[in-house]
């Protein structure tokens, strides 16, 4: 009997044990990375227009004044590819926002030697105020991750997207920036 109650002892100490760790592990993912500004570019292809088209849509961006209790990170450079799920036109610009297929998003953390992070990444496209930004980091730091924030979007003829002027075709709107509150990564 002696034996057996050490056994369950050790078990009890193993399951203990897996449980502090999982209480520590849970701990440190909640410890979170803020960074105060967020900017950068918009590029649409083949562009919004009054047709409805499918858009490729690259965000280049910078995230500056990065700190957190556990992260030596102080800024990044991120580069995310979407696609619109279906078929857009310029009306997307004055709406909630075209919604977009899984993205993917490469974050290089700064100063150097700090690694690079992947995953998912979603801006929905408008120039609606203060839309949200979301994702999730796969792999690098912060690994398991999320991403948040809310970012405000400008494109170059948005106002008068799809509408010619005097005997000109309408230009097709492009070209974009956007600048975001503070983004969470935690």
């Amino acid at each position: 009997m002696r034996t057996r109650f050490g056994g369950l002892s050790v078990a009890a100490a193993l399951i203990s044990a897996i449980g502090i760790m999982s209480a520590f592990a849970a701990s440190a993912s909640a410890a979170s990375t803020t960074c105060t500004g967020n900017s950068g570019t918009i590029k649409l292809s083949p562009g919004l227009s009054q047709s409805l088209h499918v858009q490729n849509i690259t965000i280049k961006g910078t995230l500056s004044g990065c700190s957190g209790a556990e992260s030596s990170v102080t800024g990044a450079k991120y580069v995310a590819q979407l696609k619109t799920v279906g078929p857009v036109s310029c009306s997307a610009l004055t709406g909630a926002g075209a919604a977009e297929e899984e993205a993917k998003i490469v974050i290089k953390w700064s100063p150097s030697g700090q690694g690079n992070s992947m995953g998912t990444f979603s801006m929905p496209l408008t120039e609606v105020p203060g839309v949200s930004l979301g994702g999730t980091l796969a792999s690098g730091p912060f690994s398991g991750g999320s991403i948040a924030g809310t970012v405000s979007q400008t494109f170059t003829g948005g106002a008068t997207c799809g509408v010619a002027e005097g005997k000109k075709k309408a230009k097709k709107v492009n070209k974009g920036t956007f600048t975001g509150s503070a983004v969470t990564i935690s």
